[in-house]
């Protein structure tokens, strides 16, 4: 009988076991894979537009800690981890001298470059296994004022940008009253109280590793 009951046991605990990886283990290791070979391509756009678009990986770290204080369920935030790595990639479709051009863009050149949202969701919904990204990638420049119901991690991905952005040319004080000013209208205003936050814990190292060269790809 004690034997019965050891092996019953025994295999409650296998299928646990095997319960926990193939719903716990797994899944988190084909995310990764999946971050490790869509990170290629952020750094092809990095690479193609000399540093100024495509730097996802210092944003896909921050951006999974505002979502965690957001509190985004595990898939979305593994759903938007993928964007932040394929938002940038419509931009192999936008020619090579407007994307480095070093003068103001005309209103056409602007229009072109705006489209690679749009391009880029589409080349997304092509890549198997990743069509429920697309959405996100299609609007990952989202106004809140415009698109106040759009995913709640396109808000996201819009605001760490640009907070991104004036971090690296200007500084962390800079970026968050860009944030600020904007709660509302340009950003979604619990995401910009989110992404204050979390960088208001990060030390001044922190801000300063965001700044990338396309050169250290070389």
């Amino acid at each position: 009988m004690q034997g019965a009951w050891w092996a019953l046991g025994i295999a409650v605990a296998s299928i646990a076991a095997l319960a926990y990886y193939a719903f716990v283990v797994l899944p988190a290791r084909i995310h990764r894979w999946r971050c490790d070979g869509l990170r290629a391509f952020a750094r092809l756009i990095e690479l193609r537009t000399q540093g100024r678009y495509g730097n996802a990986e210092p944003m896909a770290e921050l951006a999974s800690a505002v979502a965690q204080r957001l509190g985004i369920p595990l898939h979305e935030r593994r759903r938007m981890e993928l964007a932040v790595y394929l938002r940038d990639i419509g931009m192999v479709a936008i020619p090579y001298h407007i994307l480095n051009k070093p003068t103001p863009l005309t209103p056409a050149e602007r229009e072109l470059m705006g489209r690679h949202a749009e391009i880029g969701a589409s080349i997304t919904e092509q890549i198997p296994g990743l069509w429920h990204v697309a959405p996100i990638v299609r609007v990952h420049h989202v106004v809140y004022r415009e698109q106040p119901d759009a995913p709640l991690a396109a808000h996201l991905i819009s605001a760490l940008e640009d907070w991104i952005r004036v971090a690296e040319s200007a500084d962390a004080d800079t970026a968050a009253s860009v944030l600020k000013q904007g709660a509302g209208a340009r950003y979604h205003p619990v995401v910009v109280q989110a992404i204050l936050s979390e960088v208001q814990q990060r030390a001044l190292d922190g801000v300063q590793s965001l700044t990338r060269s396309a050169a250290l790809w070389l």
